[in-house]
């Protein structure tokens, strides 16, 4: 079997790190580039670059051909149009099952989201024989990708992942928090302040998708993938403000006003036109009770276990962001 992977997403925060696994792996890298100006994260890598995006046929064909597995890291998080995370995340997502098959990929691997499957209800932990109850845009659109994956792969073996926040070096999403930390000394905290998220630091995900591709056994199946351990907003805020040796307290935010923040991020995003972090629907997310999720399935499949503890991941984001000079 040729050893090619082609991998979407690749100059993006997950995509880099996954594109960096392959690579470790010996196998032969191909990374589909929309942006040629975004490849910083790739620089001293011997990959292929393809050229093309998600929304062009042809370009998706050049890009598959030849390749044995196909890793799907591109989507879109976070956007001013809510009927581009469809477009995105569930049509594109259907014409690089289309490109693929027509390229004999033998197996399709697809990071969705826990979004996709919506926070547990009367449960502890979520896990995979749960319905799903997506409760955003991203998340139904995800899932809708999911849909795409089972019912449109054909011969081809393919696999999920639902990965909750994923947090690490080059990511944009916490770096709010670790600046509200290390600059304020302040976090945001939200009713009785011990809600716990299930989480997984980015350098676990990349080891996951890079399972996906290479197990013999365990594929045409949905997993999720996280740590075993939880994550409180005031955990992670204690740990990154002994690392700044700052003192931290919290910034007790109502519930009653959380929507009116999110509405107001959206009009500034609508008159500025550049997506926001804040929404409605990411108030929903963070208001919702159960996003902790399940890794048993994965470890009893592929006897797969998260290495990087709380402490290790948010250290290693902490010493990112200083060297990148973000904080």
């Amino acid at each position: 079997m040729t050893r090619r992977v082609l991998i979407t997403g690749g100059t993006g925060f997950v995509g880099s790190h996954v594109v960096e696994a392959y690579t470790a792996a010996g196998w032969r890298v191909r990374a589909l580039v929309r942006d040629p100006n975004r490849l910083k994260w790739l620089k001293g890598l011997d990959i292929e670059i393809a050229h093309g995006s998600l929304s062009n046929s042809d370009s998706l064909c050049a890009a598959t051909d030849g390749c044995a597995v196909v890793v799907h890291c591109a989507g879109l998080t976070k956007s001013i149009d809510r009927s581009e995370y469809y477009r995105v995340n569930s049509g594109a997502t259907s014409a690089l099952i289309a490109a693929s098959r027509s390229a004999n990929v033998r197996r399709f691997v697809y990071c969705s989201s826990q979004a996709a499957a919506g926070s547990a209800i009367g449960k502890i932990a979520s896990d995979e024989e749960d319905t799903p109850n997506p409760l955003t845009d991203y998340g139904r659109s995800k899932l809708e990708g999911e849909v795409r994956v089972q019912q449109e792969s054909g011969n081809m073996e393919w696999a999920i992942l639902r990965p909750p926040a994923v947090i690490g070096p080059r990511d944009e999403q916490f770096l709010p928090l670790f600046r509200g930390v290390v600059r304020l000394g302040l976090y945001p905290a939200f009713g009785n302040n011990d809600q716990k998220y299930s989480f997984i630091c980015v350098h676990d995900l990349a080891k996951a998708l890079l399972s996906a591709g290479e197990t013999d056994h365990g594929y045409n199946a949905i997993y999720f993938v996280a740590s075993a351990e939880a994550l409180t907003w005031s955990r992670a805020a204690s740990v990154i403000a002994q690392l700044a040796h700052r003192k931290v307290r919290p910034l007790n935010l109502p519930k009653s006003l959380l929507p009116i923040a999110g509405s107001v991020a959206e009009l500034i995003s609508k008159i500025s036109r550049k997506p926001a972090l804040l929404s409605r629907d990411k108030i929903k997310e963070i208001l919702s009770a159960g996003w902790i999720c399940s890794p048993e399935k994965i470890r009893q499949a592929w006897r797969f276990e998260c290495k990087c503890d709380v402490e290790k991941t948010l250290t290693e984001t902490y010493e990112f962001y200083k060297q990148a000079a973000w904080l």
